[in-house]
């Protein structure tokens, strides 16, 4: 059951916790008519320790640091007392005025002395030690103070809840206000958190019209971010426009002259589709609608395909012209007796002869066999090849499987997360292998898959294993499936479930499936 709402005015002690990018706070808070320090948690604009402040929020118990008040939204209210004026100007809320010039300035102008700082600043000449140097340095942080109180008023008064005022204020600064008011949108292009929905309330609070037109620009790409979450890259023209007139409640004119506008700003890309078929449910298929992203996540794919392809230079050069008949003869000695079948030795081929190529197939049909015969045949030439696949679990079977190491995909391109999470490794720092293995393609969405092409030599090799049957990738795009449909990249299919696995139910049923035949349930 959630703790009702409750008002504390109070005192900030110290801060014991401040992170600067979002402003969250654990502050240790003397709450007036209690005797024990209260510990605040929750987003904290530019507060000092002396800072008097109205607090609503709701008592939590941390199973660690026991009881904590969760902030919802706070005031600053100004000091009432000589000590209390004394300890707020000397906590470094100003620059210029530390615990002994503010005992000064207090014990000149007692409860006044915030009313002389703010309408007679000059009169501070009159304290012993502030010459006009300081003055000036004083006025100018008092109306810095001054400006983050206003902003802080102004967004809790429209509503906004103190957590995301103080993502604003560390966004837009001094700015705030105006950008809030000119286009309240611009906080769910810039700001991580808030969305569309939440900067739509904020613009009807601050009295924005429905069909303004920047409510209807970003909601175009909000209709575009939601057809990403459900697999899309782009849209239709005429479905992008039928989507967001659902969403919007906005005529199809409007949401139409806004596609236009966006294409101009180049917050999507309008690609001409008149070459494709039509589209049955479709009207007017001939233009596309992308998200910026992902047209050049599409097009950043497609042209490193083809300059792998075409590349003349190979780092496996070493297969080109060896006998491939006496090769397996000499690997299945070195496998154990492993023989492998036609598909899987085509594969092998394909994989170190070709630039790209993609081995696929169902469960049981040995791809995993086919790759630890390429990690064999390159170890016996020296060549180094490294494994990735998407999810950590993924790796860690890829490994047991085939006994070379593996990774994920983002910890094999060595993400950054203190840098927006960019890769460390792309096309200005390519992996340094020969081969790149790549299991579990099918998971691997249109932006993830831009990025490892980005990462591959020009003369390194790279080979995508995986199902083209298997559900895609969580985010936007079915690359697996494109490439394969696309006829650029050789393709293995395995298809033939060997022994083992043909004592699977599951497996065998999984291939039924995909025939379009009834599965097979045994006899209880």
């Amino acid at each position: 059951m959630q703790q009702p709402v409750v008002t504390l005015r109070g005192v900030v002690e110290r801060l014991t916790y401040t992170n600067p990018q979002n402003g969250y706070t654990v502050a240790r808070f003397r709450a007036d008519k209690r005797y024990d320090l209260v510990t605040v948690v929750g987003a904290l604009a530019e507060v000092h320790p002396g800072a008097r402040l109205k607090l609503e929020g709701r008592w939590k118990t941390h199973p660690k640091y026991g009881e904590q008040f969760e902030l919802i939204r706070y005031v600053e209210e100004v000091p009432a007392t000589v000590e209390g004026i004394k300890r707020y100007l000397g906590s470094g809320l100003i620059k210029g005025v530390g615990p002994v010039t503010a005992r000064r300035i207090a014990e000149k102008f007692g409860t006044y002395t915030l009313d002389v700082i703010e309408n007679d600043i000059q009169r501070l000449h009159e304290v012993e030690g502030i010459g006009a140097k300081r003055v000036d340095m004083i006025a100018r942080a008092w109306e810095a103070q001054k400006k983050i109180k206003e902003i802080m008023l102004f967004l809790q008064t429209h509503q906004v809840s103190t957590r995301l005022a103080v993502k604003i204020y560390k966004t837009y600064g001094d700015k705030s206000i105006a950008v809030v008011k000119e286009n309240p949108y611009r906080l769910a292009r810039d700001i991580f958190g808030i969305g569309f929905l939440t900067a739509d309330q904020i613009a009807q609070n601050i009295g924005m019209a429905p069909d303004a037109p920047q409510r209807i620009a970003a909601g175009i790409e909000y209709t575009l971010n939601q057809l990403a979450e459900q697999g899309h890259v782009y849209a239709p023209r005429d479905h992008l426009i039928d989507a967001a007139v659902q969403i919007l409640a906005v005529t199809p004119e409007q949401v139409d002259a806004q596609i236009d506008l966006l294409a101009q700003e180049e917050r999507v890309k309008i690609e001409d589709f008149s070459f494709a078929p039509p589209a049955a449910e479709s009207e007017n298929p001939a233009e596309a609608v992308y998200l910026t992203p992902f047209y050049f996540a599409e097009v950043g794919v497609a042209r490193r395909v083809r300059d792998l392809l075409n590349a003349d230079q190979s780092r496996l050069a070493v297969f080109a012209g060896v006998n491939w008949a006496a090769v397996f003869e000499w690997l299945a000695a070195k496998m154990d007796g492993i023989t492998l079948a036609e598909r899987q030795q085509q594969a092998v081929q394909m994989a170190l002869t070709h630039k790209v190529s993609i081995l696929t197939g169902g469960p049981g049909t040995g791809k995993t066999s086919t790759v630890r015969s390429i990690l064999r045949l390159l170890r016996s030439k020296g060549r180094q090849a490294l494994l990735a696949a998407p999810t950590g679990r993924a790796a860690k079977r890829l490994a047991e499987s085939t006994g070379h190491e593996a990774k994920t995909i983002h910890r094999l391109l060595e993400v950054s997360p203190s840098e927006g999470f960019k890769f460390q490794r792309n096309q200005d720092n390519p992996l340094e292998c020969d081969l790149l293995i790549l299991d579990e393609c099918s998971m691997i969405d249109l932006i993830l898959m831009n990025n490892v092409f980005k990462a591959v030599h020009p003369a390194g090799h790279l080979l995508l294993v995986g199902d083209a049957d298997q559900l895609p990738s969580v985010g936007a795009g079915n690359v697996l499936r494109d490439l394969i449909a696309s006829g650029v990249v050789p393709v293995t299919t395995l298809d033939v479930i060997f022994r083992q696995a043909a004592d699977s139910t599951i497996i065998t049923n999984a291939h039924r499936i995909n025939r379009g035949q009834m599965p097979v349930f045994p006899a209880q």
